[in-house]
């Protein structure tokens, strides 16, 4: 019963490891088609509360050349069935058409999923983010279609996406999500982001669950995001 808890777990955080990308996906799990500002960097960093386990994580990652982002990060997850575990991930993502007002773009991304106890563990995803913007970027849709290799299951995947961001007053914006993958569940997710200084420190929280909510799957999360000013 461990280990079925366990790769349940690790089913979730690899779905989730298939869209893991860039400043303004916080706290949505669905990507878009938009990178941190150029010669720039950020900090991305939250904790995630689940049923039966806690997970927290951070994410430095930077613009290099304009048009290519790329990160490390860590996360630790807590549990008192399945014990503790530490993830490095690394990830990058580029752009085919950037998003512009009134318009839409689209981008690629891959990102890795390593257990730090055990190196050989790795997941592997490749994904896909088209954005829309509306309404004088008022109302944003993002669409997402991947592929994930997942190590515990040594089964491949296809993964998706689709989410909406809706412009409240200046600082506040509210997200809304569905994703999953072609093999188990889907999840739906809401959440805010709040731009505590100017574009440059961002709080967000968010709640999640099962679309089929057959037994308690939801989590809480929240987060803060710190992006520097063009430096290099």
């Amino acid at each position: 019963m461990l280990f079925l808890n366990f790769k349940k777990s690790v089913v979730f955080f690899s779905t989730c490891l298939a869209f893991i990308s860039s400043y303004a996906g916080r706290p949505m799990v669905v990507d878009d088609a938009s990178l941190v500002p150029a010669h720039s960097c950020q900090l991305d960093s939250w904790m995630q509360n689940n049923p039966k386990d806690k997970e927290y994580w951070v994410i430095p990652s930077c613009n290099i050349g304009g048009n290519f982002e790329f990160g490390v990060g860590m996360g630790r997850h807590f549990s008192d069935e399945a014990g503790n575990a530490t993830y490095t991930t690394v990830q990058g993502k580029t752009l085919i058409k950037p998003l512009e007002t009134n318009n839409w773009g689209i981008g690629v991304s891959f990102a890795t999923q390593i257990n730090n106890n055990h190196t050989s563990e790795k997941d592997w995803t490749v994904n896909i983010p088209l954005s829309i913007s509306m309404l004088d970027d008022h109302f944003l849709v993002h669409t997402n279609v991947g592929w994930l290799r997942e190590h515990t299951t040594h089964r491949e995947q296809t993964t998706w996406g689709v989410g909406t961001e809706t412009f409240i007053t200046k600082p506040l914006r509210l997200t809304a999500e569905i994703y999953g993958n072609d093999r188990s569940d889907s999840f739906y997710q809401t959440g805010i982001k709040y731009m505590l200084y100017k574009e440059n420190v961002q709080f967000n929280a968010s709640y999640g669950n099962r679309l089929n909510q057959t037994k308690d799957d939801s989590f809480f999360s929240v987060g803060l995001v710190l992006v520097t000013n063009p430096f290099f």
